[in-house]
């Protein structure tokens, strides 16, 4: 009999062992899925690679691309002439810009003591290359329309209009005055030497420009 209560004894004491194995699992489960979680949450961050510097410097704004400016010229004299240029340009790459240029030239010339007024205009493109610092390579391939004065058998004054392309090449410096603005000068020569360019063959034509960016 004493041997009967003491195995029923023993059967109860392993009974509430194994209750409290059990119960000590399940408590553990939760615990287990919170650390998951917290594995998931704490991810590392994700490196910025070529592509990602790629996508930054395409989403530059098209505005802080651009850049306006131009020349302003004048003579004066038995023949005055007074010439403005505007220009607006683009940065394709940091050394490399493109743009289009008008011109505007209102002349006023005395022959035989009379005066005249006339006008002259035209337009073109250049590409310009900075290939060392502030150093540039300067390319303008332009068009004019010119109206030339001059004396018929009969002394009398007749005007004619010519259309004269030109095909500008040569190098130039840029000084900056600000973070956005500068001013430059280039010397060019013309490579087409038009028969009706009030050019002289290889003369040189000085061009003294100043400009500013929306940004840098």
């Amino acid at each position: 009999m004493k041997n009967l209560i003491a195995s029923v004894l023993m059967l109860g004491t392993l009974s509430i062992f194994a209750q409290n194995d059990t119960t000590a699992t399940t408590i553990e489960v939760p615990d287990n899925q919170n650390n998951t979680q917290n594995e998931q949450v704490e991810a590392p961050p994700k490196q910025t690679t070529a592509k990602d510097e790629n996508d930054k410097k395409a989403a530059v704004p098209f505005l802080k691309k651009i850049y306006v400016g131009g020349t302003f010229g004048a003579t004066f004299g038995n023949y005055t002439s007074i010439t403005v240029a505007p220009t607006i340009g683009y940065r394709l790459k940091p050394s490399l810009y493109t743009g289009l240029k008008v011109y505007y030239t209102y002349s006023t010339q005395k022959i035989q003591g009379q005066k005249y007024d006339y006008h002259n205009y035209g337009f073109g493109t250049f590409l310009r290359w900075f290939a060392f610092s502030d150093l540039y390579v300067h390319i303008a391939p332009e068009i004019y329309s010119y109206e030339y004065l001059s004396l018929d058998n009969n002394a009398n004054v007749t005007s004619t209009t010519e259309w004269v392309p030109y095909l500008w090449a040569g190098a130039g410096i840029r000084k900056r005055t600000s973070k956005r603005s500068w001013v430059s000068v280039h010397v060019l020569f013309d490579l087409l030497n038009d028969k009706n360019s009030p050019f002289e063959q290889w003369e040189p034509n000085v061009v003294i420009g100043a400009g500013t960016s929306f940004g840098r």
